[in-house]
């Protein structure tokens, strides 16, 4: 009888199992609240596992990405137009923060009690993201963890076998491609655990912060959850313009993506699931192994959103005018921030407070944000790796003619 229920299990697509998985999370959240934390070390594997994975996968799949392209100037074309794509829709996703924030008005009427205590970094001029990006050690870079070096270094790797004679070159791509394919073993059999993992994280965090969606806050979130819907308009946009793909069929074939990175709230977590979406969708390891670890570390479109409203908050919450010169410098120092969120250590509660003390305003306004940034740190942390998809389908739609790959002719859209 067991090894029946095992046998229809198995049966079950994964999509399936995740999305009943995300349920039962917040249906258990919402009936024990706070005491459900006792199963967060499940969750807590889940994350883990996925976070060992992500490391040597990015390593492996951008190099034998990058190097089964052959050409360099084909490389150069791919990364000049995935990288266009990820300011362009970062740069939108800003101003709908800001558009949007000042039409729902978040911050009006919100009384500021209390203080807040936080050390302000600097914002990073330009030289210095970049020279956070070039790791000195990579060692030292791999041993602490400092992703976005991690990505330029194999980058570098990848390129340089395009330079190298055919036999060196197939010798490596060969070794490469074994180990791609043995951490992409790897990641099948952790998407295994997913359900059981996304449950406890969705129950966790209904349960910890469910309360806190009354009042004044419940106008923030709205205005973020109205931002990233206004979002995945523009990614239905640019699919149907320069990716000829129906949105429906594209968001059907992401959602192991969604689901896992709204119940992670991590994007780097989120890298071996990208890669396999993108894997089901027929795009090549050439284009998803470089773009998906690359958009990982420079494209954030909900970090900009994020910045964006939360600015608006707090000069709403005191009454502070709000002109177009004060807009147009958020959107820079934005951009700055997100583009080169790999050189701000503290994540999105430290660019937060940068950017609150960048224009004069109490900071008290980030432990209000820290208390409910659960709940919008995973919608935007969702936004950020779908964009990194988006932008995956459509520069391999793009390039389609120089790399090798079977579009998926499918265009199924029944959910």
């Amino acid at each position: 009888m067991s090894m029946v229920v095992v046998d229809k299990y198995k049966k079950v697509p994964l999509l399936t199992k995740l999305l009943i998985s995300m349920v039962i999370g917040i249906i258990l959240g919402a009936v024990f609240g706070e005491s459900v934390v006792i199963i967060r070390p499940l969750g807590t594997v889940f994350l883990n596992l996925l976070k060992m994975a992500a490391l040597p996968l990015i390593v492996v799949n951008l190099i034998s990405g990058i190097s089964a392209l052959d050409d360099p100037k084909l490389f150069g074309k791919i990364g000049i137009k995935i990288m266009l794509y990820y300011f362009f829709t970062t740069f939108i996703a800003i101003v709908l923060g800001l558009v949007l924030g000042t039409i729902i008005k978040p911050g009006v009427g919100f009384v500021l009690q209390g203080s807040y205590e936080q050390t302000i970094e600097t914002i990073p001029s330009f030289g210095d993201t970049i020279i956070g990006l070039i790791p000195s050690n990579i060692f030292e870079a791999l041993s602490n963890g400092k992703f976005d070096q991690i990505v330029v270094f194999s980058a570098f790797i990848g390129i340089t076998m395009l330079f190298l004679n055919k036999k060196d070159r197939d010798i490596l791509k060969t070794g490469v491609d074994s180990l791609a394919n043995l951490f992409n073993k790897l990641v099948g059999i952790i998407m295994g655990y997913a359900p059981i993992g996304i449950c406890a994280l969705m129950a966790c965090t209904v349960g910890t912060y469910g309360a806190q969606l009354g009042g004044f806050l419940a106008k923030y979130l709205g205005a973020s959850y109205l931002c990233v819907f206004a979002q995945l308009i523009v990614y239905s946009i640019l699919l149907l313009t320069f990716g000829k793909r129906n949105p429906l069929w594209f968001f059907k074939k992401a959602s192991p993506l969604i689901v896992t990175a709204l119940s992670t709230s991590s994007s780097l977590a989120c890298v071996p699931v990208g890669i396999e979406c993108a894997d089901n969708m027929k795009i090549p390891r050439s284009i998803s192994g470089f773009t998906i670890p690359l958009g990982s570390q420079v494209n954030k479109d909900g970090n900009g959103m994020m910045l964006a409203i939360t600015f608006l908050f707090a000069a709403q919450a005191i009454g502070a005018p709000i002109t177009l010169d004060m807009m147009i410098k958020a959107i820079l120092i934005s951009l700055i921030l997100t583009t080169g969120a790999g050189g701000v250590p503290g994540g999105g509660i430290v660019t937060i407070a940068i950017v609150i003390d960048a224009f004069g305003l109490p900071l008290e306004v980030v432990g209000i944000i820290s208390g409910i940034f659960a709940l919008i740190d995973m919608v935007y942390t969702m936004m950020n790796c779908l964009g990194d998809l988006v932008g995956t389908y459509i520069v391999a739609y793009v390039e389609r003619d120089h790399i090798k790959w079977v579009e998926d002719s499918s265009n199924d859209i029944e959910m």
